[in-house]
């Protein structure tokens, strides 16, 4: 029983959510909830400016939206010129701000809101401003110095440096800053959608408070339902207090209807995604601005339980139930004997696992006297990281786990920047010679020069014409705050002219680990999945106090009825509940309590929301 429920077994795809329910809705400790505020983005693009921001937290105080929760103003891109200051830091353009950022930050604190800015985890950022890609640390200080609250992370100006490494490597910079972290890093992972998602990004709430996990969004239907469809998918990746990003809210940009503004918004809200305002608040119409103050819903994604929503069944537009549908398998994960692990030193990382021990490592600096640099130990297994076969040619070739031995001038490594920031790690005694991991095998290989200015010969298969490539991606590695030494290698597409080969079923983008025992793979194979292109649907799920809110959607193109079942929502037979209209706040039902389910006439692109509570 939880708060008045007893929960059935349901489907594969929820199952995970409901065991996540009954085991904490009884608790209620304070977790961060996902964050509330506005982006120029949307609303201005790269034309934003410090005047923007301050009139815009006016209108937010004047309109009810910072009352309603709603208090990070954040600064997109277009608040950055495209280089730094002599000394190396980030600075404001001068069509952003006269004065400086600390100002700007300064001037929101006092108004009571909290101030957002936009970075990159490559060499520029989208608009090929300063990014961020090896001034992590600098940034991260500067970030602190300047009052931000929040930072929305990009992933532009470099497309193939393992995600986990780089955006792992600002985490980790945040935290080291003077006064700690952000209350919010939001970053955008290279994105996998599909089967791939659950399995290959399993490891985005081990790094940032928010993530995006849907496509860059737009004032049309079709994307609105999109990135609700990809962000369900990725419902087994969040964790209460971490979050699934399905981006900004478009309601109030004009292309929407009423209807498909109120069921974006129910949807975000169900979703427990970030609610960002990304119109001009003085613009909105009241009707759209009614949707935004909605409190009732604005609970369900501020709810301490923190468990996200998801779509549990879908309707044929006769009423049929429309079967599961089965999910494509991803190569490797489904059989791992299709991707032998040929090195047994390196293996897929651990998030929390069992086999997170055998990834974690330390670096400790030899005796100043050897002048040789430092070594790779693992304390718990006194193991360290060797080089060994020496060729004809008096150069190490291969690359093993052995016994510590400070005397042994082959576990001498000079680390460089890899533990502030993704770098190459040489031969303490052979600068010329680099720590390779190439997918198949780890070894020494003659270092490589990054050509990170390198693109493709034609632009017009890139995005936004921005198309940066490592070629020293099996050479960069990354020791992050868990102790991992991450290598920065995947197999991400190169753009149009295939700067770097393909790697035959390699996973996109699995980070890969040095270890001292390989990781057993585990078969894993996709659940079904609810059939999204079916038109009358049913999304739900858990609330603090044994709560449930249901969400009845019409993609369809007439008005009908939908019908959530107990068993679809994870209610046992016989449960009674009352159910609350979360867009009137009225009691439904007469008063009298539904059992086994609950229905609704619903127009087109439009929603019905309740919130079910047990009648006891």
């Amino acid at each position: 029983m939880v708060g008045g429920f007893a929960f059935a077994a349901i489907a594969a795809p929820t199952a995970a959510v409901t065991t996540a329910t009954t085991a904490t809705a009884t608790a209620t400790a304070t977790v961060r909830t996902p964050p509330m505020g506005w982006s120029s983005w949307n609303y201005m693009s790269m034309r934003n400016s410090a005047a923007l921001l301050l009139d815009t937290a006016d209108a937010f105080s004047t309109t009810g939206l910072r009352d309603a929760g709603y208090v990070y103003i954040i600064a997109t891109e277009g608040w950055e010129p495209g280089n730094r200051t002599a000394s190396g830091d980030l600075q404001p353009a001068s069509t952003f701000t006269n004065s400086t950022v600390r100002a700007l930050a300064d001037q929101l604190h006092a108004l009571d809101f909290k101030f957002g800015i936009y970075g990159a985890a490559g060499y520029t950022t989208c608009g090929k401003r300063a990014g961020s890609l090896y001034h992590e640390r600098r940034d991260a200080a500067w970030y602190k110095s300047q009052g931000v609250d929040y930072l929305k992370y990009d992933d532009c100006g470099e497309a193939n440096i393992q995600s986990y490494a780089k955006y792992f490597a600002m985490k980790d910079a945040l935290a080291a800053a003077p006064g700690g972290g952000l209350d919010y890093y939001s970053y955008e992972p290279f994105q996998i959608y599909g089967a791939g998602a659950v399995s290959q990004m399993a490891w985005v709430s081990s790094v940032g408070d928010l993530w995006r996990s849907s496509n860059d969004i737009r004032p049309s239907w079709k994307s609105i339902l999109e990135n609700a469809y990809l962000t369900n998918t990725w419902a087994p990746n969040m964790k209460p207090g971490r979050y699934n990003d399905a981006d900004e809210l478009e309601i109030g940009n004009g292309h929407l209807t009423i209807a498909e503004e109120r069921s974006h918004f129910a949807l975000w809200c169900l979703m427990k995604s970030p609610l960002i305002i990304g119109t001009g608040v003085r613009v909105l119409p009241a009707a759209s601005l009614a949707i935004l103050l909605n409190k009732r819903l604005i609970a369900i994604d501020q709810d301490p339980l923190a468990i996200q929503g998801t779509l549990r069944a879908a309707f044929e537009s006769s009423g049929a139930r429309a079967p599961s549908i089965a999910v494509q398998p991803v190569p490797c994960l489904t059989d791992p004997t299709l991707c032998p692990q040929k090195s047994p030193w390196v293996t897929h990382c651990s998030f929390g696992s069992p086999t997170a021990a055998a990834q974690r490592w330390v670096i400790q600096d030899l005796p100043s006297s050897r002048g040789e640099g430092q070594r790779v130990m693992q304390p718990s297994t006194k193991l360290c990281l060797a080089r060994s076969s020496l060729s004809e040619k008096h150069s190490y070739s291969s690359v093993d786990i052995v016994a510590c031995d400070p005397k042994s001038i082959t576990q001498a490594w000079d680390i460089g920047g890899a533990n502030v920031t993704i770098a190459q790690i040489r031969d303490a005694t052979n600068a010329s010679s680099c720590l390779t991991f190439n997918s198949s095998s780890l070894h020494m290989k003659s270092c490589g020069v990054e050509m990170g200015d390198k693109k493709t010969p034609n632009e017009s298969g890139c995005r936004d014409g921005n198309c940066r490539f490592s070629g020293i991606i099996d050479q960069l590695w990354y020791h992050n705050s868990f102790g991992q030494l991450t290598s920065a290698i995947t197999n991400i597409n190169n753009g149009v002219d295939q700067l770097l080969p393909m790697i035959n079923h390699f996973p996109a983008n699995i980070p890969w680990c040095l270890a001292s025992s390989p990781k057993v793979a585990v078969p894993w194979i996709p659940p079904p999945a609810v059939d999204s292109s079916q038109p009358l649907q049913v999304w739900a799920g858990p609330l603090s106090g044994g709560d449930v809110v249901v969400l009845l959607l019409n993609i369809g193109n007439e008005t009908k009825s939908i019908t959530a079942e107990w068993a679809d929502i994870g209610l046992k037979h016989g449960v009674r509940v009352n159910a609350t209209d979360l867009w009137t706040g009225k009691v439904v039902g007469g008063g009298n309590p539904f059992t086994g389910s609950i229905s609704a006439s619903v127009a087109t692109h439009d929603s019905a929301v309740f919130r079910l509570s047990a009648v006891l």
